[in-house]
């Protein structure tokens, strides 16, 4: 009987074994064929000579989740837009393209699709010139994308028939595109510094149960706002990632008999809802104090659009809050047609090497400067109104150089205040975005009373114009 069990045991020991021995080799499988069947057409040559140094898995998947992040346009939360797209595209090549002994992913067609999607318009021909005269082909036509840096709002990928399946025909699709091709996979790295994963383990959605949740439903059943302290809230808008805008709320939170519980830090948290989908954050933020009200700041991106806002604060204990409901509308920076930014104005302007360094985005940091944000937008008389925008989607000529007409008006009443026009010609990069800025100094001006400040951009490649205005007073 002793014998027995101990041949059993044996057979057990020797299972598990051969099971250990076998699970490296499945893991094994599960990455290689992560790196050159899913990825191969997007990773660069860098991520690949890195991802191939791993030895630990840990250490590979988190090489993965980092690898989808830097892709993310909206990495604060663990939707990924892009890995969702980027593999219903992959399953629907693998089987849609089939040509001989290739297939998939190996076809061109498989790779424009990849990385492209399905094509607007699909034109089919025959060559009429050429090496191969009078075959097969078909036009792709897709919408351009900012980063292509392409001449027109639509591009063509020309395919001829090779007598097995279509190929890319270089001679007849734009240089331009071409180039945009073969450097896709540099061009969707939105995060390439990113080190550790932008969003926590779990998305952060405010339950019907929690504090935030709570608040939230009962503004929504009484269609009240609660306010135990007092706060206003403006909004600001910037060119975020991937067809995405950054929205900022620069908020007044006015303290009254509340300041000590307050004590210079608030929780701010809010939610956007849009098409049955919810936008939710909370930050806990250190306030800058002001004569008798303290500013704080708030954002994150959100694709363009109409959304219902609930924005509210609350002490960190929870024992004081407000929170108030609007409707907001978010601008659309991606249409290619001129624009600018929300205007931002302050008196005060530190250079980035003093100015403090946040780890989210700041809205009024602004290349080697920051504004100090001021919510009231009143200066005296002997202080400077630093004033600070970009301008997006400028077209630029052959040597890639843009030329702008920038036009800055004040005007008080009937009265309209011009400052000299000023011009820009320079080359702009691959963005097709510039920041710009200027000081008024407004002891020049008459009067003291409120003034609306408007700025004109005029784009001379294309004639078209884009204007923003700023209200401000004077003291």
């Amino acid at each position: 009987m002793k014998a027995k069990k101990s041949l059993q045991l044996v057979f057990v020991l020797l299972f598990l074994i051969l099971l250990n021995l076998n699970l490296p080799a499945v893991n094994e499988d599960k990455y290689e064929k992560w790196l050159n069947e899913e990825v191969n057409l997007i990773i660069t040559e860098a991520e690949k000579a890195e991802f191939k140094k791993l030895e630990k898995e840990r250490d590979k998947d988190l090489f993965i989740q980092l690898f989808w992040a830097k892709r993310d346009p909206t990495p604060q939360t663990e939707k990924n837009e892009f890995r969702d797209e980027y593999y219903q595209r992959l399953h629907y090549v693998k089987n849609a393209f089939i040509y001989a002994y290739k297939t998939g992913t190996e076809t061109d067609m498989g790779k424009v699709y990849l990385y492209f999607g399905k094509p607007r318009v699909l034109h089919t021909s025959t060559s009429p010139s050429g090496i191969r005269q009078n075959t097969p082909q078909e036009v792709w036509v897709y919408p351009s994308q900012s980063w292509m840096n392409l001449p027109k709002k639509t591009f063509n990928v020309v395919f001829t028939h090779d007598g097995i399946g279509y190929v890319i025909d270089q001679n007849q699709t734009d240089f331009r595109v071409m180039r945009a091709f073969y450097s896709y996979p540099e061009k969707i790295l939105v995060h390439p510094d990113l080190k550790e994963l932008p969003y926590p383990k779990k998305p952060l959605l405010f339950s019907p149960e929690s504090f935030e949740g709570k608040l939230i439903q009962q503004v929504k059943s009484s269609e009240e706002d609660i306010v135990q302290i007092p706060f206003e809230k403006k909004a600001l808008f910037t060119k975020a990632e991937n067809e995405s805008t950054y929205l900022s709320f620069l908020l007044k939170i006015e303290p009254g008999e509340k300041k000590e519980e307050i004590q210079k830090k608030m929780v701010i948290f809010g939610s956007l809802e849009r098409d049955g989908q919810s936008f939710d954050f909370r930050q806990e933020k250190d306030l800058q104090e002001e004569e008798n009200y303290f500013i704080s700041e708030v954002g994150l991106p959100l694709l363009p659009g109409d959304y219902k806002l609930f924005i509210g604060l609350a002490t960190p204990d929870e024992k004081s809050y407000s929170i108030k409901m609007d409707k907001i509308q978010v601008p659309n920076f991606w249409t290619q047609e001129l624009a600018l930014s929300s205007l931002l104005a302050s008196a005060q302007v530190i250079e980035k090497e003093v100015a403090e360094k946040k780890a989210e985005f700041d809205v009024f940091s602004l290349g080697r400067y920051a504004l100090l944000p001021r919510f009231s937008q009143g200066y005296k008389k002997d202080e400077s109104l630093n004033l600070f925008y970009y301008i997006y989607n400028i077209a630029r000529d052959e040597n890639q150089n843009c030329s702008l007409q920038i036009e800055i008006e004040l005007q008080k009443g009937e009265k309209k205040f011009k400052l000299n026009p000023q011009t820009r010609q320079r080359k702009v990069g691959e963005e097709a975005a510039i920041l710009e800025g200027t000081q008024i100094p407004l002891s020049s001006l008459p009067e003291s009373g409120e003034y609306e400040l408007q700025v004109k951009v005029t784009d001379e490649l294309t004639q078209k114009t884009a204007t923003e205005k700023l209200k401000f007073s004077l003291l």
